[in-house]
């Protein structure tokens, strides 16, 4: 039983790289034509003052995004440790 349960967990987890290989591979391959991404590289100079498009992204238009993306990885990691630990005296 335990054995089952490593191999579909592993079997999950390439699944899963996979598809994220794929995503970021399909998504970082077209050209930026949709309105949005059009407006920041445009528009980031004047909207925060950086005079890097990139830092301008990360660090002003999407920095609440940001925040809470590492609250809920901390969250994730203090849970996964919780639950990992080995209780004997239960």
């Amino acid at each position: 039983m335990r054995l089952n349960t490593r191999y579909l967990s592993e079997a999950l987890l390439c699944i899963l790289v996979t598809g994220l290989v794929l995503f970021l591979y399909l998504s970082t391959h077209r050209p930026a034509t949709d309105p949005i991404s059009s407006y920041y590289v445009r528009n980031f100079m004047e909207d925060t003052g950086a005079t890097n498009a990139v830092a301008a992204i990360y660090l002003n238009y999407r920095m609440f995004d940001s925040m809470f993306e590492t609250l809920m990885l901390l969250v994730s990691v203090a849970a996964v440790i919780n639950f990992s630990w080995r209780r004997d005296h239960e």
